[in-house]
């Protein structure tokens, strides 16, 4: 069994770990992480996460506590073989991609969710055109990427695990129309309509 640590609220990195234990129909169970009142985490979960952020694992078969949304996902796929192809460069195909967003994606949206939220109104409109611009450029590139393929490395993969979150929150957060990247869009329909991502938080 594996315990999931999360929020009440979905987040992006969030879905990602419960969209991958879905895929793989790994058995988990969700331990919601309550924030003290000055928002910080628990005395009890940063024992767990040192960061204090989720998700985090605690895989009971294996011992392994596991924290950072793409580490938990390097670590499922190398628990159970699936997702990662083991082939050299097919491997790195897929590595690339999900250091891509690990690197690129995941910080830009962060950024831009810190400064609409979290910051005076004339500091996020100073500094949220900057992000918003690395984001549409990242639209573009996976949009070259998914030319004449389904998924990023052909075969679904822990790359598209770790980007496709991303896709729900570009419009209402990065100002991108996704009808802009046809190919990004699809890819994302396709996503959704997978099982286990209608069975992810």
């Amino acid at each position: 069994m594996i315990d999931l640590y999360t929020l009440s609220s979905a987040s992006p990195n969030i879905r990602k770990a419960s969209l991958m234990l879905e895929e793989l129909g790994l058995p988990y169970v969700e331990k919601v992480v309550e924030k003290n009142s000055d928002g910080s985490s628990p005395e009890y979960f940063r024992l767990i996460s040192p960061n204090g952020t989720v998700p985090t694992i605690v895989d009971h078969e294996t011992g392994a506590v596991v924290f950072e949304s793409g580490a938990i996902l390097l670590y499922l796929a190398e628990k159970t073989g699936k997702l990662l192809p083991t082939e050299l460069k097919p491997h790195g195909e897929v590595m690339k991609w999900l250091m891509f967003e690990v690197g690129n994606m995941g910080p830009a949206m962060g950024e831009i969710y810190h400064y609409m939220l979290k910051e005076p109104e004339e500091l996020a409109e100073a500094v949220l055109p900057r992000y918003k611009t690395k984001v549409a450029g990242f639209c573009a590139i996976l949009e070259r990427q998914l030319d004449g393929r389904d998924y990023l490395c052909d075969d679904f993969s822990i790359a598209d695990i770790a980007l496709y979150p991303w896709t729900v929150a570009l419009e209402d957060m990065a100002d991108v129309n996704l009808a802009d990247y046809p190919r990004l869009s699809q890819w994302a329909v396709r996503i959704s309509q997978r099982a286990a991502a209608r069975a992810a938080r």
